[in-house]
């Protein structure tokens, strides 16, 4: 429609569920009540290896069917490829930076591959996006709905936003999360994602007002805005829905158990586009932050405390009585040099002795450990 202002960038996370990305490109192309320039469309596609560990996170045949399968949908979009696998945090947060720092967009609309959009999905963001200049309080905006509520496909109303799966962002948002979420970024970026340390991340939250005991990066992100006051809103009303049956976060059985399976959207442009209120931001802002706040000072310390006896965090420094135990069973006994404990004890991290003693010329000459 020529008429029509053009889109925000529009940014897909991929890795290897071709089958769900095309069921969302498709549904992409088949929006009403905006104009889709194809020029501003990017895949950001992850990769299979792990730079860190070599380990082999996805088949690259599928990875190939990802691209195949974006570049048949949007010929005129971009690709952009990792040649490693950066995981899940580290892949959002470059797409991100793609919109916000190469981009310089002040919007970005950003969906992962397991959502399919109703024919009126971006036209509603669209007029969502069209109220932000007097509510800029407002995060992240959505309209893939609440399929357990009752609502009013032609009134659609606000609600709290959940999951992190078709949103749009603001620049203003993202650029003030970023110093919240360093520590998180740093600690997703040096190791595999699927092996992320749940409670180092956990006890990232100790000098924070907002906690929870979830290592994701979308519950941090969640935080992050809880924490700086900013609204992440949704609309009552499905305009699409959660394909995600395999993946990170569900699995079959949960994904029937929280009735995705019978989540439907609104297949027509409704009569009243969502009107944002400075009454109900005010609400969603401090109901999540009540919550978050409340968390942090009632279940927080027993969950954290949980989580000690089952984990240990390698970033912290180490005791002397972690020392005997790694030398004894790392190396077969103690160490010699009588300063040692002195310069190690309270001074390097856990993590530094263990990777220390795995790659030293002892444990390899004894044909132990790492080469």
């Amino acid at each position: 429609m020529s008429d029509q202002p053009p889109l925000p960038p529009i940014v897909i996370f991929s890795f290897t569920r071709e089958d769900y990305l095309r069921r969302l490109c498709a549904s992409l192309r088949a929006q009403q009540g905006v104009r889709l320039e194809e020029g501003r469309v990017h895949l950001v596609q992850d990769g299979a290896r792990s730079p860190r560990s070599g380990n082999v996170y996805g088949d690259p045949a599928r990875i190939e069917a990802s691209i195949a399968a974006f570049r048949e949908a949007f010929p005129g979009g971009h690709v952009h490829a990792s040649a490693d696998n950066l995981g899940i945090a580290m892949n959002i947060q470059r797409g991100e930076a793609l919109v916000f720092e190469t981009l310089d967009a002040e919007v970005g609309y950003f969906f992962e591959d397991d959502l399919e959009l109703g024919p009126w999905y971006l036209a509603t963001l669209e007029a969502m996006r069209a109220q932000l200049g007097a509510h800029p309080e407002i995060g992240y905006f959505a309209a893939y709905g609440d399929h357990r509520r009752v609502s009013d496909p032609d009134a659609p109303k606000l609600v709290p936003l959940e999951h992190h799966w078709g949103f749009g962002l603001t620049r203003r948002c993202w650029r003030a999360m970023q110093p919240w979420l360093q520590p998180f970024l740093r600690t997703y970026g040096r190791v595999d994602y699927q092996m992320r340390p749940d409670l180092a991340i956990a006890e990232l939250y100790l000098d924070k007002p907002v906690a929870h005991t979830a290592s994701s990066q979308d519950v941090a992100k969640t935080m992050a805005c809880a924490d700086l006051g900013f609204a992440r809103v949704n609309t009552d009303v499905c305009f699409a829905r959660y394909i995600g049956e395999r993946g990170e976060s569900f699995s079959p059985a949960g994904f029937t158990r929280l009735g995705f399976p019978a989540m439907a959207y609104a297949t027509e442009r409704p009569r009243h586009a969502p009107a944002i209120t400075p009454a109900a931001v005010e609400e969603i802002i401090r109901a999540k932050r009540a919550s978050c706040t409340e968390f942090r000072q009632t279940a927080f310390p027993a969950r954290l405390e949980e989580l000690r006896g089952r984990i240990l965090n390698p970033d912290r420094l180490v005791t002397r009585e972690e020392l005997d135990q790694l030398w004894r069973l790392l190396m077969d006994r103690a160490p010699d040099a009588a300063d040692y404990y002195a310069n190690t004890v309270g001074r390097r991290t856990v993590r530094e002795v263990r990777t220390a003693l795995l790659r030293s010329r002892e444990a390899r000459g004894k044909s132990f450990y790492m080469v």
